[in-house]
Formats: structure tokens, sequence, C-alpha cells
């Protein structure tokens, strides 16, 4: 079945301000239903079948978001997916596929990519990895974090944590810098350095990253929270 190139809702929605958001997946089912879903909130939607397609698009259209599912889409290895990135860094891009593996979830982040969601995931959820993806933050749905976590280290290690710690991984979460932190507990740069080196020990982690995909998983943050 053919599909049209460009779609737009048909009821007026301040969505539309944000641009087109361009659609690389080969799955009909998977384009038509989430087309719809996007349609339905009043974003404009274009659709791409191929790596070629997609270059395409990039360059005739003002496209503000990628979802694209990189296991099954027309891409050969993972730089392909890079040079996309280096030729638009402007445009965020959303992973979205059927299944994942924690190699492949560090291999996207590792490739800058700060958005992955499964098409398994509630409507919520993928409306809510759209919006942060649009507004540049960071954001895994929680059945990718469930993935990338599991069995890592259990979210118990989070106990272990006094109440000052706690309260330092909430503010890291917020987007504060440690020098912030310092100013708005009123202690030395040195103290709160001193807390998040504790902090990493305790939780067996060796980045502030780690730290909050596990304060998530803990329950400590709630994952709208995260905007490393």
């Amino acid at each position: 079945m053919p599909r049209p190139s460009a779609v737009q809702s048909a009821e007026p929605s301040s969505n539309r301000d944000h641009g087109t958001i361009l659609i690389a997946d080969s799955q009909y089912l998977t384009t038509a239903a989430l087309t719809a879903l996007l349609l339905e909130k009043g974003y404009t939607v274009e659709m791409a079948e191929s790596r070629h397609e997609l270059i395409g698009k990039l360059k005739s259209c003002e496209v503000s978001l990628i979802i694209t599912d990189y296991i099954l889409f027309d891409y050969r290895s993972i730089n392909d997916l890079k040079e996309i990135i280096a030729g638009k860094p402007e445009i965020p891009v959303l992973v979205l596929s059927n299944s994942m593996n924690q190699m492949q979830i560090r291999e996207l982040n590792q490739a800058g990519i700060k958005n992955i969601a499964l098409k398994t995931d509630d409507r919520s959820e993928l409306l809510q990895g759209v919006s942060s993806a649009l507004k540049k933050k960071k954001a895994y749905t929680s059945s990718v974090l469930d993935i990338l976590l599991h069995q890592d280290r259990p979210a118990q290690d989070a106990c272990l944590l006094t109440t000052s710690e706690i309260d330092i991984v909430r503010l890291i979460s917020s987007g504060l810098s440690t020098k912030e932190i310092a100013a708005k507990k009123h202690v030395s740069f040195h103290t709160v350095m001193t807390h998040r080196k504790n902090i990493f020990r305790k939780l067996g982690v060796s980045s502030s990253q780690e730290m909050m995909l596990l304060a998530i998983k803990a329950g400590l943050i709630d994952n709208i929270e995260y905007h490393i």
C-alpha cells in the first residue's frame, strides 16, 4: 500500500510548531500506528522506508525529530546512524525497536543516541519519549531501563545511601553542577565531591549516568527528572 509523502492532523495544534517528525522504519504496521498516534497529537509526519529515502527527506524537509528502528531499518551498521547524526547534529533521534539488549543500548548511547523506546511500550510512554526527544532531554522508557539494569546491580544498594547522599543524587538529577549543589546546600565544593565519591563507591558505579539509572530503578527519582 503506497504511503503519502507527508501527513498532517486536521485538527489545529501547537505541536505543529515543533516541525516535522520523520519516521524511518520499514515495518508498515509500525509506521501506520505511530503515524496515527502522532497525528492525533497534532504533529506533522513524514516517512522513509530506506536509508537513501531518509537522507533525501533530511535534505528536503525541516525535520525536528527522527524516529527510527536501528535494528530492522536499512542501516548497514551503527556507523550509518552515526553519519546521519553527524550530518544533522541539531536533530534529535528516538530509536524505537521491537527488542533491545544491554550491549545495543550502550552502543547507541556511545553513538550519541539519548532517547530509546520499545515498540511494546504503551501509548503514554511512547508520547513521553517523543516529547522528551523534541525537548532534547535524555529519556529511556521504563522497559529500556529494565533491560539496562536487569541483574546489573540490585536496587537495594540504594538503601546504603545516607539522607544527605540521596539529596545529592536528586540535585544531580535536576541538572545542577557540583558547584551549584555546594551553593544550594551551603557546603564546600570538596564536601559535595566527597559525597559523590561515596555514592559511586556504595552503588558500585563509575559514572553519573549509571548512578542516575540505578536511582531511577530504586525509585529515588522519577524518569522525567533524569536530565543527564
